[in-house]
């Protein structure tokens, strides 16, 4: 998708795998940002295979991968991040400064996994490593970081070091075929440098690597980002962020409100969006929506923080079932939360923890992620539909191919993007732009949203067109779950909008 709406901004945009399908190691490969600085471990996911070779002995450049079928566990221990930065301090001990340390991944294991299986994942990691080591022979270090997932340092002395480390990050050669298919791998990479005279010691070496391979993940191809020379304070800042996420996760310190959808025609709430808050306990201060989920992201906890919201959400939607208001929710889902590939899994997991009925939730999905992904996203939004929920493309109009994604994923709603609102009234090409949408989105089946409604303007155009719903500031802010049941059975009176 676009990256400028990015993973983060679909669990909150109002501030303004099956199981056993992808090992993933310290390096946090499989989502979309690493884990910098869990406090408490690694970020990962059950996954098919498990490298026990953290811990070898010997500081050779070459360290043997050893693999287990015992699945890897959802967040493997800090010693095997502590591991990891022993070897990497054996490997940088003997080499000339200053040394460039880049964190590597490939970017589609999770999805080669889950059609081609575990051994197909083993003999292409095996034969990346094989790439690795010949873009990086002695005396550049390669070291096994789990499946998918490497750091090579290079010394000074490398030829052309820049080139090198570049090419750690491209797109490659088909270098497998599976199943009659040749595997052509996306990888990215993370380069940190230590320069000579450094006091900085290699765990927080590894760190900046991890950082920057990070912010690698969310960039277009080459994905290629330098960590900022000297940049050790905004690494240990992130590792006192990523505590005190992990710790809100654990005592269930986030706490979602609730943006009331309403239908034009007789302005009855017809359903509620759910978005993430945050307050700091020693402070009382509410984080920003956009801050909270950046700091997701970079500690690799954006996964987590996304599967909490789906299944509090479906929780307090079952809660006000059992008062007597069916009131469907809508959540967001990040683009790393479909390249886990398990979506539908923790949509099942989510309703029957809560009993909440599949008719009752919504999963809004970015137009981007169907852009750019296609039929792997339909095929999960496929499996949430027959679980009885229903599909909304959310930013609908940032893409080039909205209406070919429509059709694509057959959704039963399109929420008009608010930049796209903003501009309403606007100009006979927008009001034509509106009229297209709804026309394409009514013959398919699917109802149309327009989102940010902010102006009694606004209102009225939609009111005019017979848009079908709304919702935005003007129709009400976010509100506490608790008056959601209220709210909507208030209906037009307890809506503030004058056409």
């Amino acid at each position: 998708m676009p990256r400028s709406r990015g993973d983060r901004r679909q669990l909150d945009r109002r501030d303004p795998q099956p199981a056993n399908h992808g090992a993933r190691g310290p390096l946090g490969a499989g989502g979309m940002a690493s884990d910098l600085g869990r406090m408490d471990g690694v970020a990962g996911g059950e996954g098919l295979a498990r490298c026990t070779a953290l811990d070898s002995p010997g500081p050779g450049p070459d360290v043997t991968r050893v693999h287990s079928t015992e699945p890897a566990p959802a967040h493997p221990d800090r010693p095997a991040l502590d591991g990891l930065a022993s070897r990497l301090a054996r490997a940088i001990d003997p080499m000339l400064r200053p040394v460039t340390v880049a964190a590597v991944a490939v970017e589609d294991l999770d999805a080669i996994a889950v059609v081609h299986g575990a051994e197909a994942v083993r003999t292409l990691d095996a034969a990346w490593n094989e790439r690795l080591r010949a873009l990086a022979p002695p005396p550049a270090a390669v070291l096994a970081a789990g499946p998918g997932e490497a750091v090579v340092a290079l010394p000074a002395s490398t030829p052309d070091l820049r080139t090198s480390v570049a090419s750690l990050g491209g797109t490659g050669q088909p270098i497998l075929s599976l199943a009659g298919t040749s595997v052509r791998l996306r990888t990215a990479v993370g380069p940190a440098t230590l320069d000579p005279g450094s006091a900085m010691t290699a765990d927080v070496l590894l760190s900046c690597a991890r950082t920057a391979l990070a912010r690698a993940r969310r960039r277009p191809a080459p994905r290629v980002h330098a960590h900022a020379d000297g940049d050790a304070h905004a690494v240990l800042d992130g590792l006192q962020v990523a505590a005190m996420l992990q710790q809100a996760l654990e005592r269930g310190a986030f706490r979602l409100v609730f943006l009331p959808k309403v239908r034009v025609v007789d302005r009855a709430v017809i359903g509620a969006e759910a978005l993430i808050r945050w307050t700091l306990p020693s402070t009382g201060e509410a984080v920003p929506a956009r801050r909270l989920l950046d700091a997701a992201a970079d500690a690799g906890l954006l996964d987590e923080v996304g599967a909490w919201a789906l299944r509090e959400a479906c929780r307090r939607a079952a809660a006000w079932c059992a008062g007597g208001a069916e009131i469907p929710v809508s959540v967001n889902i990040a683009p790393s939360q479909f390249r886990r590939g398990d979506l539908v899994d923790q949509v099942h997991l989510a309703l029957g923890e809560a009993g909440l009925p599949g008719r009752l939730l919504s999963i809004e999905v970015p137009e981007g992620v169907l852009a750019s992904d296609g039929d792997g996203v339909a095929a999960q939004l496929e499996a949430v539909r027959a679980a009885g929920a229903a599909i909304s493309i959310d930013d609908f109009g940032t893409g080039i191919d909205g209406i070919a994604c429509l059709h694509r994923c057959g959704a039963d709603e399109v929420k008009l993007d608010r930049s796209m609102v903003a501009r309403l009234p606007g100009s006979a090409e927008d009001r034509a732009t509106l009229d297209l949408v709804q026309r394409h989105a009514r013959k398919l089946g699917a109802r149309c949203v327009a989102e940010g409604i902010e102006r009694a303007d606004q209102w009225a155009l939609l009111s005019e067109r017979a848009w079908d719903a709304a919702q935005g500031w003007l129709v009400s802010r976010p509100i506490d779950g608790a008056d959601v049941p209220a709210f909507a059975q208030g209906g037009a009176a307890g809506i503030p909008v004058r056409a």
